[in-house]
C-alpha cells in the first residue's frame, strides 16, 4: 500500500505539525548563531530589515519581502546585520510519518511572492491558529502551510523521482517500524528481513539510501526524537532515556552532546529563547 501511494501520489501521505510561530523584532546582538541543529524546517517571511542564513554550504541574503523555506539539518546558521522583523514558524514535514519531504522532492529556499498582501494574511492567520486544539483549526493550518510549501517544492527529473522513490520506497516497512520503536533494541538482522535482504546487503543498500548505516540512522533518529520532547516537555532526562533505549541518563546525555554538540539541560534552557 505505501509502494503505490509513494510512488503514484506521495502528498497523499504528508504529514505537517507546526512546533512554534510567531513574529519577532530581532537585533545583531541577539539573532546569530553558527550552528542550529534542532530536527525542524522553518518558513521566514521578511517584513523589515537584513540578514541572512546559511544551509547545506549555502548562504542566502535575508530581504524584506522575501519568504524563505529551509530544510532541517545543513548546520543551519543565521545572524541579522541591522534590526530585522521576521514573521516565521518552526514545522515538521513528513511522508508517511517516516520520510523527510526535504529529502523526497526537490525544493527552492528563496523566492518572492506575488502579492504580499496576500502572504501576510494566511501568515497571520498560521501564527494565530496553530496552537488550537479545534479539528477545524487544525485542518485549517495544514492547508494554510502546504499552500506555502506549494510555492517552494518543485516536480523533479522524472528519471531521478523514479530512482529516489524506489529506493526509498522499498525500506518504508523499515522506517515505519524504527520511528515507532525508539525505545527497543533493533537488530540489523530484523530490519533486514522485513525487505527480505541478507544482513551484510541490507546494510549496504541502506546506508546508500540514507547516507549513513542503520544503527547510526537510529542513534540520530532516537536524539531528534529527544530535541521534540525536550523543547516542549519538562519530562526527566532519565525519564526520557528509559523511553529512548539509552540504559541511564548519563549514556543518553553523552550520545545527544556528541550528535548535538550541547547537552540536553542545554538544548532544554533554549526553549526560552524563542528564536526564529
Amino acid at each position: 500500500m505505501y509502494y503505490y501511494w509513494i510512488m503514484k501520489r506521495p502528498l497523499a501521505g504528508v504529514e505537517l505539525e507546526i512546533l512554534e510561530s510567531r513574529i519577532s523584532n530581532l537585533t545583531p546582538s541577539y539573532w546569530h548563531k553558527d550552528l542550529d541543529n534542532r530536527p525542524c524546517a522553518r518558513l521566514y517571511y521578511i517584513k523589515k530589515g537584513c540578514g541572512f542564513i546559511r544551509t547545506y554550504g549555502r548562504e542566502y541574503k535575508l530581504v524584506p519581502g522575501h519568504l524563505y523555506l529551509v530544510p532541517p539539518g545543513g548546520n543551519f546558521a543565521y545572524g541579522c546585520i541591522e534590526d530585522l522583523q521576521i514573521w516565521w514558524l518552526h514545522f515538521t514535514a513528513t511522508l508517511f510519518s517516516c520520510i523527510n519531504l526535504f529529502n523526497y522532492l526537490p525544493y527552492e529556499v528563496d523566492i518572492v511572492p506575488h502579492g504580499i498582501s496576500q502572504i501576510e494574511k494566511p501568515l497571520l492567520r498560521l501564527i494565530e491558529i496553530h496552537k488550537n486544539e479545534a479539528v477545524k483549526d487544525q485542518m485549517e493550518y495544514s492547508g494554510i502551510l502546504l499552500q506555502f510549501l506549494s510555492m517552494f517544492f518543485k516536480d523533479p527529473d522524472a528519471d531521478h523521482l523514479s530512482q529516489s522513490q524506489k529506493a526509498q520506497a522499498r525500506f518504508l516497512p523499515v522506517l515505519r517500524y524504527i520511528e515507532d520503536h525508539l525505545g527497543e533494541k533493533m537488530p540489523v538482522e530484523t530490519l533486514a528481513k522485513m525487505v527480505s535482504y541478507e544482513k551484510s546487503h541490507f546494510s549496504t543498500v541502506f546506508s546508500a539510501v540514507f547516507g549513513s548505516p542503520p544503527s547510526k540512522y537510529i542513534m540520530r533518529k532516537r536524539i531528534e526524537q529527544a530535541q521534540l520532547v525536550l523543547r516542549q516537555s519538562d519530562v526527566k532526562l532519565e525519564i526520557l532515556a528509559g523511553q529512548l533505549g539509552f540504559g541511564d541518563a548519563f549514556h543518553f546525555s553523552k550520545a545527544f552532546k556528541r550528535i548535538t554538540g550541547i547537552s540536553p539541560s542545554n538544548y532544554r534552557e533554549m526553549r526560552s529563547e524563542e528564536t526564529p
